[in-house]
C-alpha cells in the first residue's frame, strides 16, 4: 500500500473474526519490518512474544475468570486515574467515551464489554517486553516499535488494537507464555482480521492541529 493509505486506513479493531488466523510467516514478516524502528544507539530494547492457539486460549480463560470476578488489573506499567490526567487528554477521552456510547447504545456497550473480556476474540496477541533496567527513553523506543508493528500489519491488511486489556494481568501472561521475571511487559497488541461487528464501523475523531501543534519561527 501507499504510505498515506496505510496511515489513513489503520484503525483500532475491537472485534476480530476468531476463525481467521494470522500465519506464523506473516507475523514474522510484520515483526521484521518493525525491526527498522530507530532506537537509542541501536539498543533495540524490545523483546517480542506472540501468543496463539492453545497458549492464547489459556490466557483468555484466565483473563475471563479474573474479569468476571472483578479482579483489579495490575499491569507492569503503572496507570493513573483519569481524573489525574492532563486537561487535554482527559477531554479527548471524555469525548471518545461519549461518542462511542452514543454510537453503540446500551446493548452495544454490553457487547463491547464482552469483547474486552474475551480479548476482542483475537486469534493472536503480541506481547512486548523490555528488561527491568529500563529508562524512560527505552519506553519511548518501545512506543515507536509498537507503532511500527501497527503500520506494518496494516500494510499487510492485518488488523490490530494496542490495548491495556491485553496486559491487564501480567502474572498470568508471564507464567503461560514463559516470559522471564526480569522483563517488564510493556503492553499487548491484539491481531487478526476484523469481524463484521458494528463496533468496527466506529471511527474516532482526531483533534484539530491548532489544539496541539505549535510552530515557532
Amino acid at each position: 500500500m501507499e504510505f498515506n493509505d496505510v496511515i489513513n486506513n489503520r484503525k483500532s479493531i475491537r472485534s476480530f473474526d476468531p476463525h481467521k488466523t494470522v500465519s506464523d510467516e506473516l507475523i514474522k514478516k510484520i515483526i521484521t519490518s518493525a525491526q527498522r524502528t530507530p532506537s537509542w544507539t541501536n539498543s533495540q530494547p524490545w523483546r517480542v512474544y506472540v501468543a496463539t492457539g492453545g497458549t492464547l486460549a489459556s490466557i483468555k480463560a484466565d483473563h475471563l475468570e479474573r474479569t468476571q470476578n472483578k479482579v483489579k488489573g495490575n499491569s507492569d506499567l503503572a496507570v493513573i486515574h483519569r481524573v489525574d490526567w492532563g486537561q487535554a487528554m482527559a477531554e479527548n477521552s471524555r469525548v471518545w467515551n461519549a461518542e462511542i456510547s452514543d454510537y453503540l447504545g446500551e446493548e452495544g456497550l454490553a457487547a463491547f464489554s464482552d469483547l474486552q473480556m474475551h480479548l476482542f476474540n483475537a486469534p493472536a496477541v503480541i506481547y512486548l517486553t523490555v528488561e527491568r533496567k529500563v529508562s524512560p527513553w527505552m519506553i519511548y523506543d518501545m512506543g515507536a516499535f509498537s507503532q511500527s508493528i501497527l503500520l506494518a500489519a496494516a500494510n499487510e491488511q492485518v488488523h490490530t488494537i494496542p490495548a491495556y486489556e491485553t496486559a491487564k494481568y501480567p502474572d498470568a501472561i508471564r507464567k503461560i507464555v514463559g516470559i522471564p521475571d526480569n522483563e517488564v511487559i510493556i503492553g499487548g497488541i491484539a491481531m487478526g482480521y476484523r469481524s463484521e461487528g458494528k463496533i468496527n464501523q466506529f471511527h474516532a475523531k482526531r483533534s484539530a492541529l491548532d489544539h496541539f501543534l505549535t510552530i515557532k519561527h
